[in-house]
């Protein structure tokens, strides 16, 4: 590929950007079929782990903001992945006023068996590339990230 891609590459490139986006939406669906859980319970259960790893716990509130969802939806969502065994919730450490959501070990397992041979064949995929041509990959698509969370929150704000 060229390095700048003329105009003709574009709408492929969408349709692929599209079909994997259609994809990862398909197999995440397999994940909450085979565990009971709605597509909004494995977002969470998504949500949750990422702040959890980027060590910056969600309360309810942001969990509820993050997933686009009243109040009383996100209390109904987190006592059905309660009761599920899948998460607790914890008082703040910082503010005792407050609570975190925490991911309980089984739901970490359950998510580390069925999500780690799609990041093994994910591994196998990358092989193929060079360390150049990965970092160009990987900052294509830090720009799609950022203009999907910029347009989106642009339209949110337009629909309030």
């Amino acid at each position: 590929m060229p390095a700048r891609a003329n105009d003709a590459d574009h709408p492929a490139l969408l349709q692929l950007l599209r079909q994997q986006s259609e994809e990862a939406i398909r197999f995440s669906a397999v994940f909450g079929e085979r565990h009971g859980l709605h597509q909004t319970d494995v977002a969470a259960l998504a949500a949750i782990a990422q702040a959890a790893a980027a060590d910056a716990p969600l309360g309810p509130a942001a969990l509820a903001g993050t997933l686009h969802l009243s109040r009383p939806a996100t209390t109904a969502l987190l006592d059905r992945l309660e009761h599920a065994g899948h998460i607790v919730r914890r008082p703040d450490p910082t503010d005792r006023r407050r609570t975190t959501v925490e991911l309980q070990p089984a739901a970490s397992e359950l998510a580390a068996a069925f999500f780690g041979p799609l990041g093994a064949a994910y591994e196998q995929a990358m092989r193929r590339y060079s360390a150049k041509d990965l970092r160009i990959v990987a900052a294509f698509i830090q720009d799609i990230i950022d203009a999907t969370v910029t347009t989106r929150s642009r339209l949110a704000e337009t629909a309030d």
